[in-house]
């Protein structure tokens, strides 16, 4: 988990200099396909969503009030987005919260491949076996989702912010040190195979996801292209 957050940490310190919400994405899909005459449903996942203040020292403390604003904000913000796109999305329900559930697994294979992904085919360490290609999945299991809601897709989204203390703001001021920074990135799994077919990263310098006017702006920035309803 340190290795992984400190490959985030350094991969978003390289595009400080560039500023704005940088996105990066991979699309398999232009438009959503169901096997129904119906639209086709998008099951949101529960939000993998942290936010922490970063101390004068470069410290980051989790402040619980600011990840439970941002998931209810991020929450609202995705459903208008959906919304207009025209897309029929359920937010998913958990009945367990037993870390062996498959939503819980899910979760955490799709922070683990989200992260492969950005290190194996955004980044520069690409895996010669893919050769560029975009082969990532959450494998079979994911297709346990479909039968509990009937979905055909599943959306999947990790973020974490950042935001600089007072004492970190000075040492910004004197010392050039940088503030907070926000990571993230979303997967739209296919639930009849597990793969990953639409793929997008965020990193900015800005925004405030504990306000609902700038996570709606986010949220525009993450889910950016993503695939239209079928028609």
């Amino acid at each position: 988990m340190i290795k992984k957050l400190l490959t985030i940490a350094l991969f978003s310190a390289l595009l400080l200099a560039q500023g704005c919400a940088q996105t990066k994405k991979y699309s398999g899909t232009t438009e959503l396909k169901t096997q129904t005459n119906a639209s086709s449903k998008i099951l949101l996942m529960p939000l993998d969503v942290e936010l922490s203040e970063l101390s004068a020292l470069g410290f980051l403390e989790t402040k619980a009030d600011w990840t439970e604003n941002a998931k209810e904000h991020m929450t609202g913000a995705i459903s208008e987005y959906m919304t207009g796109k025209q897309t029929d999305t359920i937010v998913y329900q958990p009945t367990s919260t037993d870390p062996e559930a498959t939503n819980y697994q899910l979760s955490k294979l799709h922070e683990a491949v989200g992260y492969s992904v950005l290190v194996h085919h955004l980044g520069h360490q690409q895996l010669p076996t893919k050769k560029q290609k975009f082969d990532w999945s959450l494998g079979t299991d994911a297709q346990t989702l479909a039968k509990e809601s009937g979905a055909d897709y599943a959306l999947f989204v990790f973020v974490r912010d950042s935001y600089a203390s007072a004492g970190r703001v000075a040492m910004q001021v004197l010392l050039g040190a940088h503030g907070g920074i926000q990571v993230g990135f979303a997967s739209l799994v296919d639930l009849k195979t597990g793969d990953i077919v639409w793929f997008n990263r965020l990193v900015s310098t800005s925004g405030d996801l504990r306000t609902e006017k700038a996570a709606k702006k986010t949220i525009g920035n993450l889910l950016d292209s993503f695939p239209a309803a079928s028609k």
